[in-house]
Formats: structure tokens, sequence, C-alpha cells
């Protein structure tokens, strides 16, 4: 007898979120797992899914490989806007009967509003909106660090960085945000600097947890960068109202992602008079997908591999 298992996949740069549901609905676990930006390393994504699928089903005696399962999978991952990542994501060889992949956003906006129309703008190691509107989807932001992603907790991290070296040279006066900073580093100069010229994205969000708690102990330069997140954010809500075909509909809008609920109180008033709480999670929302896909095609399986852009 065969069974089909949903899979539920939620990446970002600093970790990733997998569920796995039976044919039922019922969720029979959820863990965490490293990395799963496919702009920036395609096997480490692949490597932080199946370790994170691995402690998931180990305990429940189930091997992917066992032919009486069918496994259908629908991903949200961080890059996906990369074509070539996409694709080359895509070409791993997997042992998933359906793969449905879109962007993270896509599925935190699904897992947000339960699959209705709303907005979404996660707020991470970097910045993206994503709703939808009647069958009509549109992005904002999410084009990567350092370019972009503004706000994000990347990005509070290399600002922090900026100032910390700004007081060591002098040109700024030392405050309690660029001490602790420094302090992070063991107050070593040339091991800071030379870990802020190899630090990604992943690394730079590290210290956005030393911004977040100077902020709330009442540094005044910490609180000035939290500010400057949430602009980027009141940026990418007013832009995501913007590309909106029907300007009167105000749109359900939640926050999602690990900062969050750290810049949420910097927001301007008439953003935070729209959120709504997530209905669910990304994770669920990528398993809402490849139910819908599956549903749509009127199929139980899926031979080989799909894959669907935002």
């Amino acid at each position: 007898m065969t069974q089909s298992f949903y899979i539920g996949v939620d990446g970002g740069a600093t970790k990733c979120l997998v569920s796995v549901e039976d044919e039922h609905g019922n969720l029979l676990g959820r863990e965490t797992g490293g990395p799963a930006n496919i702009r920036l390393s395609v096997p480490q994504a692949w490597q932080s899914i199946h370790a994170a699928l691995e402690k998931i089903l180990s305990p429940l005696a189930i091997q992917m490989y066992d032919k009486r399962y069918h496994w259908h999978a629908g991903m949200g991952l961080a890059g996906c806007e990369i074509e070539e990542a996409y694709q080359a994501f895509l070409a791993v060889p997997h042992e998933f009967e359906t793969l449905i992949l879109t962007s993270d956003a896509h599925t935190a906006c699904l897992g947000a509003h339960a699959g209705h129309d709303g907005a979404v703008i996660i707020i991470g190691t970097g910045v993206v909106g994503f709703q939808v509107q009647s069958g009509e989807t549109s992005k904002v932001g999410g084009w990567g660090f350092p370019h972009d992603d503004e706000g994000g907790g990347a990005w509070l991290g290399l600002e922090a960085v900026r100032l910390t070296l700004q007081t060591l040279d002098g040109r700024q006066p030392v405050n309690e945000l660029t001490q602790a900073v420094f302090a992070f580093f063991g107050s070593d100069l040339g091991r800071f600097v030379t870990w802020a010229n190899q630090a990604n994205s992943t690394a730079f969000a590290e210290l956005a947890p030393v911004v977040i708690h100077c902020a709330a102990a009442g540094s005044e330069a910490a609180r000035n960068l939290m500010r400057e997140s949430a602009k980027a954010v009141d940026g990418v809500a007013a832009a995501l109202q913007a590309a909106r075909e029907n300007q009167d509909v105000i749109l359900p809008c939640s926050l999602a992602g690990g900062m969050a609920a750290f810049i949420e109180p910097y927001l301007n008033n008439a953003l935070r008079a729209q959120l709504v709480p997530c209905q669910s999670t990304p994770d669920a929302g990528a398993v809402f997908l490849v139910r819908n896909y599956l549903a749509k095609s009127n199929i139980k399986t899926s031979p080989g591999r799909e894959g669907t852009h935002d």
C-alpha cells in the first residue's frame, strides 16, 4: 500500500524551516535546518533541506527512497529571482515526484493569508514584499545584498560595521553600539577587519541581535538604525500599494521573518494599522502550494520535476 507525504520548505539566507504532512493534513514533524538561499549556494540549500528532513523522518523510521511512499514538495526559497540559480537547483537529482519551486516571499504570503488575497513583508536577513490580489502577484525588493535588501538583518549588521569603523577612526564619536560591535570581535581590530572583508549576508546578519539589544538598552545610534530599517520597510509597503491594479482596495498585510517583531514598533502608523497576524507559517504555505498544484492538475503524483516562477 502506497502513501503520499507533503513537504513544505521555507528557505532563507540564515536558516530553513521544513515540515512534513501526511495525506490527511496531519503534521508529522517540523524542523529547522541551515541556510537555503539558492543565490548564495545551491549545494548548501539542498544539504540544509535534506538534513532537516532527516531529523523529521528518522524518528518515524521512514526512508525517502522507500518505493511505498510518494513525496510531493513545495519550496519557497530565497534567491529564486536569479534564473541561473533557479534552474541549477531544479537540475539536482532528488526523490520528489513533485517539486514546485517559488520564492520564499510567495510561500510566506500563501501561509500568512491561507491562500487568500493579501500582502506580506518578510523582514529577515533581507527585506522583500509580496502580494496576491485576484490571482495576480507582485513583488517588491529582495534583490540581494548588498545592492538591495535595505532594512534587513544583513543591512543592519553592515551599517553597524560602518559606524564602528568610523568611530575607530575618530570620524564619529564612540557610542554604546559601536563599543558592543567591537567587543563582539574581542576588541581585535585585525580580526574585525578580516571578518568584514569576508562576510556575506548571513554573516553580517549575525550582528543584527547586537543592534537590537543596544536599541532596547537605549542606544540612540542603534535606534537610528532601527528607524532607518523601518523606513525601508515602509517604502516596500508603499510600492506594493502602488502596484495594485485596484488602488481602492487595501489588502491585509502581515509581517514575517526573524526581524519583523523588532522592526514593527518603528513602522509608520498607517502601515501598522493594516497589519494582521499571519494565519500560518511560510513552510505551511509551501505545503499549500504543492497541494493546490496537485489538486488543479487532478493528479496524485507527478513524474519528474516541476517549477513555478513568482
